[in-house]
């Protein structure tokens, strides 16, 4: 998720384990521990590889076993800073839990998290939550906005606390039902039309839960649609886009392998000339619901060229895509 919201988790975090015995330092130590995970950025700083650094992000960083690790030196060095009677075994849950939660809300997210290496590098995405949800944020949000204000052992500030936590949570838990519902929706709509496919991801586009995208494909085609829950009477569309994973072999390349893996089956290959191809990834769904050419409808895909005998690669993005003009086009494609 975004940054803002894990902050807020994080302070969430803080308050429940350890508010009663810090007050406002609970808030901010919790959000400092929601924010570690994503450190892993300070990589981008020193690597030009693009592809590489979707490898590391969500990684290590991200991993349960890390956080199980890490929480160790942070709560000794906690109960030693600290003079109130908090036990160490606390202290350890406090970090665990605030490093954890982290990676456990971006599992909800499309990006990917491989919260289990080094066992396994398979990215763990639940695809039922957009990266930016403000009805997921805006509850924590009271937490840090009226909980400072508020004494520590006042129980209006536990009851803000709770219900913040509680309206989040079922929030999340609607994102769920709504994924189960529309998920059937596209898989009834597939079936309909007679489309074979090998695997079907839906995933809610950004900043709501209300337009959903899918991604059905198989090994020689790719299907991409949109259905909004408030136009339930709406035909599903899908559009079609072949695959032509017999040009992977053309290109024998650890970049183009770690974009596969990324990718997660969510993607395409288009030729731009006999030395050069264009990797589309498209488990965010299209960018612009008013395009078909996947070099427009997508926000960017990744030209991989020979040249000099050597496979290289760049990131090509849309430069026509504007973000009022991309923001109006979603309002109205959810339907407001």
């Amino acid at each position: 998720m975004d940054s803002l919201t894990q902050i807020v988790l994080g302070a969430a975090v803080g308050e429940i384990l350890l508010g009663r015995q810090l007050g406002n330092k609970a808030l901010l130590l919790g959000a400092i521990g929601g924010t570690l995970p994503d450190m892993d950025v300070v990589y981008n700083l020193v690597s030009d590889d693009a592809i590489r650094n979707l490898e590391v992000h969500r990684s290590y960083s991200h991993s349960m076993f890390t956080h199980l690790l890490i929480a160790i030196p942070l709560a000794w060095f906690s109960k030693k800073w600290n003079k109130e009677d908090i036990s160490l075994g606390k202290w350890y849950l406090f970090w665990f839990l605030a490093l954890f939660t982290h990676a456990l809300l971006d599992c909800c997210t499309t990006y990917g998290t491989q919260l289990l290496l080094p066992f396994t590098n398979y990215q763990v995405a639940f695809n039922n939550i957009s990266v930016i949800d403000p009805l997921y944020t805006l509850p924590f949000l009271f937490i840090l906005a009226i909980c400072p204000f508020i004494k520590r052992n006042n129980p209006v500030r536990r009851k803000i606390l709770w219900t913040s936590v509680i309206v989040s949570s079922c929030y999340m838990l609607l994102t769920f039902g709504l994924k189960y519902i529309v998920h059937e929706k596209f898989k009834k709509s597939l079936s309909a039309l007679n489309v074979n496919f090998t695997e079907l991801n839906t995933t809610p586009t950004m900043l709501n839960s209300v337009l959903w995208c899918a991604i059905a494909y198989n090994d020689s085609m790719l299907y991409t649609s949109e259905y909004s829950l408030f136009k339930k009477n709406e035909i599903i569309k899908w559009l079609p886009y072949k695959r032509n994973l017999n040009y992977l072999s053309r290109f024998d390349s650890k970049s183009l392998e770690t974009i596969t893996w990324f990718s997660d089956g969510n993607y395409f290959i288009d030729s731009i000339s006999p030395d050069s191809i264009a990797f589309y990834n498209v488990k965010w769904g299209r960018m612009r619901f008013d395009e078909t050419e996947p070099d427009k409808a997508f926000f960017f895909y990744w030209k991989f060229y020979i040249e000099n005998d050597q496979i290289k690669y760049k990131e090509i993005r849309n430069d026509d895509w504007k973000i009022k003009e991309a923001f109006a086009m979603l309002m109205d494609r959810i339907g407001f």
